[in-house]
């Protein structure tokens, strides 16, 4: 950074020596702007909260930020692939999939590319501020390609911030041909250990406070602290005192007797290094959180949570590519065979089962069965396919009516007249009489073409229970749109037979409309929700045991009770990566 040739004169609020980055982490934000190119790497050891510092940076970017300057934007970089996806593409993507209203189509600045998405103009145009946490869940192998990729797409006056644990972002340095790649026009910094006087008060306070009982079991832990045990480096970082202080100090009304004693933390026959403390760590985490508690009542035991959120974990980091993000919606992914079959017969016995019981009760059973073995057949097929078809779709939060999106509306108005013109030549001799009563009878499932899910800003969502409810009332509201599209089907004929001097025969035309509409307007739900499928997935994982019933109620828990999970808007996340990999690793 010293070296920066951006300006022709030095700035007064610039560093002029690298002890000018010097601080606590309140003042990350003034260390940011001292740097000449504001561009800065943070490096730290696992658990000595980047991520945490880097929120409170992007919080105090987005507060003193000028109008019309870039707007900073947290990346998880742990499911870019640098040898796949260009940076800015996959910056782009993941605006896109955070912000949905910025995937609008706008005119390119290059000519050659046409039309670009808001995100990717946004990225083109450098008002985006890349906040890029943690080179270290790269690959290795690819870590010094990714820092190769940042140079080439973000020149060194273009502001950025980095983290990396230390040891990760030094061997992504060198090439394999012993070249040194360096972060164009970057300074750094380094998270220092805690104060081993800190720490101690912190493990004595959530103890019950000094000469207690529950802290006096810390003495020998606390008076390690100083030295270069494994014991004292992993307590040297936020992870680890929280991990310690939830496995061995006790909650209200809890026995000390039924609890480990911390002191076998210092055993280095045990635990000869700190990765092995850091992996016993881990280990005792979840048993720890789920312990019985007298005043509540147990909903998962240890065993159980152990084995939900190894799967979950295994989930994520396998085959969601490592990312973070924990979403419900995603959860059809986990299943690797059949789902979309097993989809399709859902759809199906929802929609045409109680359609058929009309047609029965209206014609009698042998109709209604006939109906339903044919067209559920037929549906299962189409519902089948639609599923195989689908890309990744995000929860819906309501539905609107549009004359936008013409494509959908035009195929549903042709639906709504091949199908009255079906229904109608099937029974009666053609002409004008039946061509009315084709349009009105398709008329209403037409119109349905214009409907429109809406969907949420996941990032700024209340929470994943309240985007679940929303989208399945997405799909009950389609659903009632379909059943009323098919009464209101039924009379618009009912008054084309008066009009022609018919008498109509009032219960079977309603029984043929509302049996027709229930699975179109399921169909049509299940095509703009995401609710069917998390459904069915969630039912074949339960029965596997790998899911507990209440998913979502479990997932809650863990968060707001255990501190397992942290919310991000929509989403959870395991409350450090190292968990996450941790429990990938060692599924029961």
């Amino acid at each position: 950074a010293e070296d920066w040739t951006g300006q022709s004169s030095a700035n007064s609020a610039w560093a002029v020596s690298p002890r000018g980055l010097a601080g606590s982490g309140g003042d990350i934000a003034q260390a940011f702007e001292r740097v000449p190119t504001h561009r800065l790497v943070i490096l730290g050891e696992p658990g000595a909260g980047k991520t945490v510092l880097l929120i409170r940076l992007l919080l105090a970017l987005l507060q003193r930020r000028p109008p019309g300057d870039p707007v900073p934007v947290l990346f998880p970089l742990a499911s870019w692939d640098p040898g796949r996806q260009d940076l800015n593409a996959w910056m782009a993507d993941q605006l896109a999939q955070d912000h949905p209203a910025l995937r609008t189509l706008v005119a390119s600045t290059s000519p050659r590319r046409g039309n670009d998405s808001q995100a990717r103009a946004l990225i083109n145009s450098r008002l985006i501020l890349p906040i890029l946490d943690g080179l270290d869940e790269l690959p290795q192998a690819v870590r010094t390609r990714a820092m190769h990729a940042i140079n080439q797409v973000l020149p060194a006056s273009h502001p950025l911030v980095l983290s990396s644990r230390t040891v990760e972002y030094r061997g992504a340095l060198t090439t394999p041909a012993g070249f040194t790649v360096l972060l164009n026009g970057a300074a750094g910094v380094r998270l220092l250990p805690l104060e081993p006087t800190k720490a101690a008060a912190y493990l004595e306070r959530d103890a019950g406070g000094h000469r207690t009982e529950a802290a006096a079991r810390w003495e020998r832990v606390t008076a390690s602290l100083s030295t270069d045990s494994p014991a004292a480096q992993a307590l040297s970082t936020p992870l680890g005192l929280f991990l310690a202080r939830t496995i061995y100090n006790p909650r209200p009304d809890e026995h000390l007797t039924d609890l480990a004693h911390p002191s076998e933390l210092l055993d280095q026959a045990r635990f000869p290094t700190r990765q092995d403390i850091d992996t016993h760590l881990f280990a005792a985490f979840i048993p720890a959180a789920y312990r019985p508690h007298p005043h509540h009542p147990i909903h998962w035991t240890a065993q159980q949570a152990q084995r939900t959120l190894s799967f979950l974990a295994g989930h994520v980091q396998h085959t969601l590519d490592g990312t973070p993000n924990l979403a419900w919606w995603q959860l059809p992914k986990a299943l690797e065979h059949r789902q979309e079959l097993a989809v399709g017969l859902t759809v199906a016995l929802m929609g045409w089962l109680p359609a058929c019981i009309l047609i029965w009760l209206a014609w009698g059973f042998a109709a209604g069965l006939t109906c339903w073995v044919i067209s559920g057949l037929l549906w299962t097929v189409a519902a089948t396919l639609l599923a195989a078809s689908a890309r990744e779709r995000k929860p819906s939060s309501g539905i609107r009516w549009s004359w936008r999106g013409r494509p959908w509306l035009t195929a549903g108005l042709a639906f709504g007249l091949i199908f009255g013109l079906l229904f109608w030549l099937a029974f009666q001799d053609w002409g004008l009489e039946e061509f009315t009563f084709a349009l009105a009878g398709g008329l209403p499932f037409g119109l349905m073409g214009g409907l429109r899910s809406v969907h949420p800003d996941l990032s700024k969502a209340v929470g994943p229970g309240v985007v679940l409810a929303q989208d399945r009332r997405t799909l009950i509201v389609f659903t009632l749109a379909g059943v009323l599209a098919g009464g209101l089907a039924s009379t618009l004929t009912l008054a084309c037979d008066l009009w022609f001097g018919y008498m109509p025969v009032v219960l079977p035309r309603y029984g043929v409309g509302f049996s027709i509409g229930l699975p179109v307007g399921l169909t049509l739900g299940f095509v703009r929700s995401v609710w069917i499928e998390y459904l069915v997935a969630l039912i074949r994982l339960a029965v596997m045991r790998r899911v507990p019933w209440c998913f979502i109620s479990f997932l809650a828990d863990a968060h707001e009770r255990r501190g397992v999970l942290r919310q991000v808007g929509a989403v959870y996340q395991f409350r450090h990566i190292d968990l996450q990999r941790h429990l990938a690793r060692h599924q029961p």
